[in-house]
């Protein structure tokens, strides 16, 4: 047990954290520090008080197969993002129109970096830390992996039921090809590439 209270004690501050900065109700701005900051707190967690290297969050190094898969992956979950999203229209389900004009109203370079702490930051944090430490505790792949994605999902209640099945779905997907392929920087280049079409390219060509 005297093992377990570090992984414990990560998982439960780690995973709290989103949540406690959304009931602060930060500007746009100050969310996106902030998550920076949980990522550094991670690192500094994993290597100064659990002794450990980020290699026990999956991460390896990057290749030129692990980038282009995580590339077509992305691409892929775009393209059933587009189809889930008919099916949530026709269903007229709930969406956050306030939540998705703030954010259509940054700059094209703030969505860049959205995009790209949503993919790094919220990969290490649900699909990495929080996947292996729960794996952990409960020698249970299944635990390990349903949890941290319905965390994720409550996460992002703010936007609506709508976009909620959206994020259980990419969630879902992206842990389990995490669990299968054990590359942290396939599903963070993934997730940016995803976020990155719906965030910058999808609008330009709309507008176009």
């Amino acid at each position: 047990m005297k093992n377990n209270i570090k992984p414990i004690v990560g998982l439960l501050a780690f995973l709290a954290f989103p949540f406690f900065l959304q009931f602060l109700s930060l500007d746009l701005k100050a969310f996106e520090g902030a998550m920076w900051l949980l990522l550094l707190l991670i690192v500094i967690w994993i290597y100064f008080v659990e002794k450990r290297t980020i290699s026990s969050i999956g991460w390896k190094k990057l290749t030129a197969k692990t980038v282009f898969s995580g590339i077509g992956l992305g691409l892929v979950v775009f393209i059933l993002f587009g189809i889930l999203t008919m099916v949530i229209q026709v269903m007229g389900l709930e969406l956050n129109r306030e939540t998705a004009a703030l954010i259509a109203s940054q700059s094209a370079p703030f969505l860049l970096l959205i995009a790209l702490r949503a993919a790094v930051v919220e990969e290490v944090l649900y699909r990495g830390y929080a996947f292996e430490r729960m794996y952990e505790l409960t020698n249970s792949k299944w635990l390990a992996g349903l949890i941290p994605v319905i965390i994720f999902t409550l996460v992002h209640y703010s936007w609506g039921v709508g976009h909620l099945l959206f994020v259980f779905f990419a969630g879902s997907i992206f842990m389990l090809v995490y669990i299968s392929k054990k590359s942290l920087g396939m599903v963070a280049i993934a997730h940016f590439v995803t976020d990155v079409i719906a965030l910058l390219v999808l609008p330009i060509l709309l507008k176009s």
